[in-house]
């Protein structure tokens, strides 16, 4: 199965902070951020049916 990426650009001090931070809190990088671009789709697709996004909880990961 293909999986597809998305790259982005940070400075590696950014980087490296996450990193930290994620080591830290025992998360991978890569989980985390998928999460919260599967809440951001969830969001959006609630807005889409008029549902009022502001009643919407960030998932519990850390």
């Amino acid at each position: 199965m293909e999986r597809p990426q998305i790259n982005i650009r940070i400075s590696k001090d950014l980087k490296e902070e996450f990193y930290a931070s994620c080591e830290k809190e025992n998360l991978q990088p890569s989980v985390l951020i998928r999460s919260w671009i599967e809440e951001f789709v969830e969001v959006d697709k609630a807005k889409s049916k008029g549902l009022n996004s502001k009643y919407f909880l960030p998932r519990n990961i850390i």
